[in-house]
């Protein structure tokens, strides 16, 4: 069996799934970091249907309201399929609008509860970049201060 290797909080033995990986530079910071992308699933979704279009508030409600949605459907459906011993992690943005979202009260309503809150900082992921979800999806955008949330089963 090869040797377990780490980058931060994740782990070569790990099964991880990306949902929302944008242009998987985090998955290939992960599987360069293991040698190795055989535990790791990645996916991605590039609608230009979901959100408003570019001109789009992410402090407008009824935006707030649809991630709140998007989020609270995906934590039901993740609890279905995750393991008594797994953990499900979102890198979220900590200051407004973003606390709005409301995370930690999404995952309890979806049967989970939070482990651990960590600070984000993408200089520990070699090689990620991160993409916007609405507008230009090829342009990166400044992070400011995010946690990334760890969320097991009741």
């Amino acid at each position: 069996m090869a040797q377990e290797k780490r980058i931060v909080h994740y782990s070569s033995s790990q099964k991880i799934l990306l949902v929302g990986e944008g242009d998987f530079s985090f998955a290939a910071c992960l599987a360069t970091a293991f040698d190795s992308a055989a535990n790791i699933v990645a996916t991605s979704l590039n609608s230009r249907g979901y959100l408003r279009g570019s001109f789009s508030s992410e402090s407008d409600k009824s935006q707030i309201l649809a991630h709140k949605n998007l989020v609270k459907g995906y934590f039901m459906s993740a609890h279905q399929m995750l393991c008594s011993r797994g953990q499900i992690h979102v890198t979220h943005k900590t200051k407004f609008p973003f606390t709005e979202w409301e995370i930690v009260n999404l995952a309890k309503v979806a049967g989970l509860y939070l482990v651990e809150e960590e600070t984000f900082y993408p200089w520990q992921y070699p090689g990620y970049v991160n993409k916007r979800g609405a507008g230009n999806c090829d342009e990166s955008f400044r992070l400011g201060m995010s946690s990334t949330f760890k969320f097991a089963k009741y």
